[in-house]
């Protein structure tokens, strides 16, 4: 369910249950003062049934008052991004902590007056609390529980997991901005369409529909971490040979199920300043007062195909920031401190290291057990060096954050010349299908020491100059 749809839901029940709950609350009270605790206010009970409902009704309106004055005092916390230490509160508790603060403050009035008087301080002290403070608290907390068992959810923390527009400037463009339709449920035929775009790695495709198949039932149970990472993916193997391509596949796919899609070229992000553009830079650097580039792209929809290409180019910080991004499910927007929560999104990363090592593993191994241990040892032992002493290496503790590590096989000569006719054709080449199987012999020894897109650049220039 959408979540404004949510919290529309959640006033439906929270509007009725407010003054169901003060009902309650004087019934306990009346029973409390008079049975429970012998405390009656007035010697006759009739007096006290006449006198205690219209206390009530006082206090119904005059903490409406106090409510309000509560929450610019929350507002002015959330605004020095101080708001965390409200997180335990939701609507009811909200309201009690209200009362809470009405009667402190009656009680103080009343002790001032009386010359600081600790003896009926205590007195009254413990009338409000017998006919007050008890029945209110028992009250909320079993109007809170009947809400949660009907499946409502009133925390604060909730309403700030959505992070809606609003809290970033309108002025920021971003390709990713546009209309999220209506959810509906996911028929996860990816497969059969993955396929049909992506030539020569079905087995990767397939690992990909399995994946997201069963974390996405696990999410439909309630667990807290596929409703925010549905599944995450570590493409690897020879470069060419798909795998930008099946990452692209499924974001469009995933557009009529209300997804965006962000690429993020790791390259870009090979310097500690660079990273600033991606999460925003910190308060008081120039450039604070533009948001960051995901934190926008996921205030704008949180349901996100994130493709990261190439990691081991990435500076070490945009390294530490994707494994708590994939760990807790949320992004901090660094000039703000905003929150960002992402909902069922889908990160997939690409990296060419040990690649040729991964193509001989896939060539040699066919069983799909082994196949994962190997490219899994590969990877743990791989590292690549940069200049000025920058190196990159995957780590135990980021392999476990993934959930499925995809290898991509060396593509065949079949699979070639399928590409190199379906690019000419995109191209508005019109070569002949035995035009192309000819090229693709001439250059099948580049595409296996190259990857295909040299392949393919050399197989245009021949069709181009004939």
């Amino acid at each position: 369910m959408r979540d404004d749809v949510r919290r529309k839901d959640n006033d439906l029940f929270f509007v009725p249950a407010y003054p169901v709950v003060h009902v309650l609350a004087c019934g306990l009270g009346f029973f409390f003062g008079h049975y429970l605790f012998d405390k009656p206010i007035f010697k006759e009970r009739f007096v006290d049934l006449l006198v205690l409902p219209l206390l009530y009704v006082v206090l119904y309106f005059v903490n409406v008052f106090v409510g309000v004055g509560l929450f610019f005092v929350f507002e002015f916390f959330k605004k020095r991004n101080l708001f965390n230490i409200f997180r335990w509160l939701n609507i009811f508790s909200f309201t009690f902590l209200s009362y809470l603060v009405l009667f402190a403050s009656f009680l103080f009035l009343y002790f001032w007056l009386s010359g600081w008087n600790s003896e009926k301080l205590f007195n009254l002290s413990t009338y409000v609390l017998i006919y007050f403070i008890l029945p209110l608290g028992v009250s909320f907390f079993a109007m809170n529980l009947l809400g949660k068992a009907m499946g409502y959810s009133f925390g604060f923390e909730d309403e700030q997991k959505t992070m809606v527009q609003g809290s970033q400037s309108e002025t920021v463009s971003s390709t990713n901005h546009r209309e999220v339709k209506a959810e509906r449920p996911i028929v996860w035929n990816f497969a059969d369409y993955g396929k049909r775009w992506v030539v020569g790695q079905d087995h990767a495709i397939e690992t990909i529909q399995k994946v997201l198949v069963a974390n996405s039932k696990l999410a439909d149970l309630g667990n807290p971490k596929r409703q925010r990472i549905l599944a995450s993916f570590l493409f690897v193997g020879p470069t060419g040979v798909g795998k930008t391509e099946t990452a692209k596949a499924l974001a469009g796919w995933l557009e009529d199920y209300g997804y965006s899609s962000l690429r993020l070229d790791a390259n870009q992000f090979s310097d500690r300043e660079s990273t600033w553009t991606l999460l925003g830079s910190p308060k008081g650097y120039v450039g604070s007062e533009t948001p960051g580039l995901l934190p926008y792209a996921i205030s704008q929809n949180p349901k996100q195909v994130i493709l990261i290409d190439e990691i081991e180019k990435a500076d070490q910080g945009f390294y530490q920031f994707l494994l708590q991004m994939l760990d807790e499910g949320y992004v901090i927007e660094r000039s703000t401190g905003n929150v960002y929560y992402l909902k069922r999104a889908i990160v997939i990363i690409t990296s060419n290291l040990e690649n040729k090592r991964i193509a001989e593993i896939m060539e040699t191994l066919s069983d799909p057990v082994e196949i994962d241990i190997a490219v899994r040892k590969t990877l743990e032992g791989a590292k690549i060096s940069f200049g000025g002493g920058r190196s990159f290496r995957i780590t135990p503790e980021f392999l476990g954050r993934i959930d499925e590590i995809i290898p991509f096989r060396s593509l065949g000569f079949e699979d070639l010349v399928e590409i190199a006719y379906r690019n000419l054709r995109g191209l508005g080449l019109n070569a002949s299908y035995e035009t192309v199987y000819e090229l693709t012999q001439k250059y099948y020894p580049i595409a296996r020491e190259y990857g295909v897109r040299y392949f393919l650049k050399k197989v245009q220039e021949d069709v181009l100059t004939q």
